[in-house]
């Protein structure tokens, strides 16, 4: 057994994350496995839900041998040399910031946050840390943070904080549901009706190097997406969505569910549907992020941030 202490960098943030990010040795599915069986405590109690939240002076105890842990440092200063790369040009856009926020159009395809199999400097996160380091916006002992997360395939909107003070700060209004979260997607066939809600529950399936799999459950955790169809050609429809909850591929699953399954879906979708519509048009998810609504904890405004709908989009509905 070996024990993990949490400071105020890692305080609110999710107990799987932490584990993801100090145990990244192991696979993913061990560290399920050990959350599962009991192999996480907190103050001798076992801690099964990986979304459980973890408070500053927290001990962790946690049942894997101590060269097993990774001890977290600060931003790694090499990475400003990413700046110079192609790659840097063509996936990092800003389209917000302040002194304390910064707010990216992620394209489809980037990976947001360094994982298993995913360790080669090219996830956003690492992108904004070498842009930060670049320009002189980080403070000493500060790296940048994600406060949600976007799918690997998913575009459009993401928040990046800059200090440790902000990112509790804004963990708290996603907490609170004070965020406004509002989603484009193209869909096989359309929803039931012109507008409407899907609730179900939803739950985890299994967690494996491909990643998360998702599912409909009676005895899943309670799940809310509103929907509104602005577009439908007797094939496809487009959809305005707003997530009133955030579980994982929460989208993805309630579309799939009432059989209008996001076109592009490798996961949750009709690879048959996919055939005959992205015939010669470029193959993505067709889930984008266009706009986050919030008010500026620091600042007291309310700030909306909005990324505009890739090209394919329009092309595919047309």
């Amino acid at each position: 057994m070996t024990t993990i202490k949490i400071g105020s960098e890692e305080a609110g943030s999710r107990i799987d994350r932490i584990l993801r990010k100090r145990l990244s040795l192991m696979k993913l599915s061990e560290i399920y496995s050990l959350l599962r069986k009991g192999g996480v405590r907190i103050g001798g109690q076992k801690i099964k839900k990986q979304d459980h939240r973890v408070s500053e002076g927290d001990v962790l105890e946690i049942d894997v041998n101590e060269s097993e842990i990774i001890t977290p440092k600060g931003p790694d200063s090499s990475l400003v040399k990413i700046i110079d790369t192609e790659f840097f040009r063509r996936n990092f856009r800003i389209i917000y910031e302040d002194p304390d926020l910064l707010a990216c159009d992620k394209p489809s395809g980037l990976v947001v946050h360094p994982g298993t199999g995913h360790l080669k400097r090219d996830t956003l996160i690492e992108l904004a840390c070498g842009y930060l380091i670049s320009k002189g916006k980080l403070k000493e002992g500060e790296e940048p943070a994600l406060v949600h997360r976007l799918d690997r395939d998913t575009s459009g909107v993401i928040l990046i904080a800059k200090s440790k003070r902000i990112v509790r700060q804004i963990n708290e209004l996603f907490r609170s549901r004070d965020v406004v979260k509002q989603y484009s997607a193209i869909c096989h066939n359309r929803p039931p009706k012109f507008e409407g809600e899907i609730v179900v529950g939803l739950e985890r399936t299994h967690e494996d190097e491909s990643g998360t799999k998702m599912q409909v459950s009676e005895n899943g955790a309670l799940t809310k997406t509103r929907y509104r169809i602005l577009e439908y050609n007797g094939t496809i429809s487009k959809l305005e969505l707003f997530l009133e909850t955030g579980k994982t591929h929460q989208i993805r699953v309630h579309l799939s569910h009432v059989k209008a399954p996001i076109v592009g879906d490798i996961r949750y979708g009709d690879p048959e549907l996919d055939k005959k519509v992205l015939e010669r048009k470029r193959r993505r998810l067709y889930l984008h992020a266009k706009r986050i609504s919030f008010v500026h904890p620091i600042s007291g405004k309310k700030i909306t941030i909005t990324a505009n709908e890739p090209e394919e989009f329009r092309e595919l509905i047309a």
